[in-house]
């Protein structure tokens, strides 16, 4: 270490301070105030004193008791650089260290490049500077950031599959919200839609635009379940068509999605259009899961009401899906969600009295009701035209559920009709799985 340094480090940079040099006063008041910066102006009648703020203050001289002077950080800074000689690393170091707890940053800044300049290899002074050591080698943050494989993205080091997430993110964003304004433009038809949206993305690179498309259909779908009254089947209808041309499992898996969450009818026998086209043993899996998921025991002995006419809804649209796939491998699953049996707690608000009196004339599924002398009937289950798996208004709540499109699936599929015990459908199975498995 320098002579220099080690005078630094011992504190005695007071004796460096050159009395009548000053360029910093301290005006003191009468009234026990005072006022620190540069005087650039005194006369019989008034100071101005330029502030360290960089504002000037007039004062009357008659309101001044003194004038203090103090050497400013910029003075003593000149005076020890003075000091130090040119090739005193470890000097210039500890001048920069004083500066910068002066707040001198522009001059502190200057010390450490001459350090480094003296010697390039010097810990301190490469650190001060924001280098960071990296196999052996110094480098400037932003030089390390990228030898580790980081990019700049708005304002912040990301990896290059971070940026590229956000871009896409943000690309959605953009392309869903034209969507969105084409799909409100007259004509509002499918066609028309259909029409517009192929002329909005051209002949370029679809692939955004493809998933802004999936993004659009799944808010439309949402929205649909939560309006009072259904304005956008057109629209979803177009946007359905327009998803069917995007050969993705992404694609496929919305498509297996709405074709049991839409409101509408139309919209999911549209969607289960596509799916039969593609004779993907895929699309059956999905189905049969949803009905082994929606009669587990989670399900049936733990659900609400709610839960529970959610769960008749999917149970029943599933299996309207596997009809409609004609694979035979769902018998299994059809036979086993054909009746299924909830648990509701005996309650005044679980379980209402069996009620004959329906507001819709819309049968749907049927189920067994049990009534209060222990007597069951085979009724009929009205919904109302709106229901998505977010609202249900079932007529009927009884821990027995019959879901007729189970039924009627299993008759399509086996050209036999075994009743309503679901051995009879699973001993055929066992006799003929090997005719009709793969």
């Amino acid at each position: 270490m320098s002579q220099f340094a080690r005078f630094m480090q011992a504190g005695l940079l007071a004796l460096l301070t050159v009395a009548g040099q000053a360029a910093a006063d301290i005006v003191h008041l009468r009234s026990g105030g005072k006022v620190e910066g540069v005087i650039v102006s005194r006369t019989d009648a008034e100071v101005v004193v330029q502030t360290n703020s960089g504002g000037k203050v007039k004062l009357k001289a008659s309101d001044v008791v003194r004038v203090e002077t103090k050497a400013t950080p910029a003075q003593v800074y000149r005076e020890m650089a003075a000091k130090v000689a040119a090739d005193d690393a470890d000097g210039h170091f500890a001048l920069g260290l004083w500066c910068t707890d002066q707040k001198l940053y522009r001059e502190g800044r200057e010390e450490f490049d001459k350090t480094v300049a003296i010697d390039p290899n010097h810990k301190g002074a490469r650190e001060k500077l924001g280098y960071v050591l990296k196999d052996g080698k110094w480098m400037t943050a932003a030089e390390a950031k990228k030898a580790d494989g980081f990019v700049r993205h708005e304002g912040k080091w990301v990896t290059e599959e971070e940026r590229d997430t956000a871009e896409t993110r943000q690309a959605v964003a953009d392309w869903s919200r034209r969507f969105r304004q084409l799909l409100a433009r007259r004509p509002t038809s499918q066609e028309a839609i259909v029409q517009r949206v192929h002329d909005a993305i051209g002949q370029g690179p679809r692939d955004v635009a493809n998933i802004a498309l999936r993004v659009v259909l799944q808010d439309a779908i949402k929205d649909a379940i939560e309006a009072r009254y259904d304005r956008t089947v057109d629209a979803r209808l177009a946007l359905l068509q327009l998803i069917a041309e995007q050969p993705c499992p992404a694609a496929a898996e919305l498509l297996q999605k709405t074709a049991v969450r839409d409101i509408d009818a139309r919209v999911r026998a549209a969607a289960l259009k596509v799916l039969v086209a593609q004779k993907d043993v895929d699309n059956t899996a999905f189905f049969v899961g949803l009905l082994y998921s929606y009669t587990s025991s989670r399900v049936r002995l733990q659900s609400d009401a709610k839960q529970r006419a959610t769960a008749r809804r999917v149970l029943r649209r599933a299996a309207e899906a596997l009809d409609a796939l004609a694979d035979p491998r769902a018998v299994p699953a059809l036979a086993n969600t054909m009746i299924v049996r909830f648990r509701i707690q005996e309650s005044d608000e679980e379980l209402p009295p069996a009620s004959f009196g329906f507001t819709s004339n819309s049968i749907v599924d049927s189920a067994i009701v049990t009534d209060g002398l222990g007597n069951r009937y085979l009724l009929p289950v009205t919904e109302s035209s709106n229901w998505g798996l977010d609202q249900t208004e079932r007529e009927v709540e009884d821990p027995f559920f019959f879901n007729i499109a189970a039924y009627n699936a299993l008759r399509k599929l086996t050209g036999k009709d075994l009743g309503h015990d679901k051995r009879s459908w699973l001993a055929w199975w066992y006799r003929n799985r090997h005719d009709v498995e793969d």
